[in-house]
């Protein structure tokens, strides 16, 4: 599968123009082992904010950031990440959506309300058919 995400600067996440109280970040998020530990090496998160590590269907390790009061612990008090300005958030962060798929699918799950704005509106009005198929998209 192509790698479609959009470039997030993380000096102006594109996300910030939504007014979605950052559902994509409700469940948390999976973080490689390098990345927990550079993490923790550098004072912006504690071992006890994950759980893991656990291995995924692919075989990779991965901890996972736990849930706070907004969703992923490095949320903010208000809104985005508390990451964004930092050269360690997570890839999965960082690539989110990967592709028009996972921006469909999360959107019909209703954590990622700007789905829209990532695969075009033309295109989004026409996905939305249940005769597409989304592995096709």
């Amino acid at each position: 599968m192509q790698d479609e995400s959009m470039d997030h600067n993380s000096q102006t996440p594109p996300c910030l123009k939504f007014n979605c109280s950052d559902l994509c970040c409700k469940y948390g998020v999976d973080v490689l082992p390098e990345e927990y530990a550079s993490l923790i090496a550098n004072h912006l998160a504690d071992p006890r904010e994950f759980t893991g590590p656990e291995e995924d269907e692919d075989g990779v390790w991965l901890y996972r950031t736990v849930e706070g009061k907004r969703g992923c612990i490095f949320l903010s008090a208000t809104r985005g990440c508390r990451l964004h300005d930092t050269q360690y958030k997570p890839i999965v962060c960082q690539r989110f959506p990967r592709d028009r798929a996972e921006a469909l699918e999360a959107y019909q799950d209703g954590y990622l309300p700007c789905v829209s704005h990532y695969i075009g509106r033309e295109r989004f009005d026409e996905i939305q058919s249940p005769s597409i198929n989304p592995q096709g998209i």
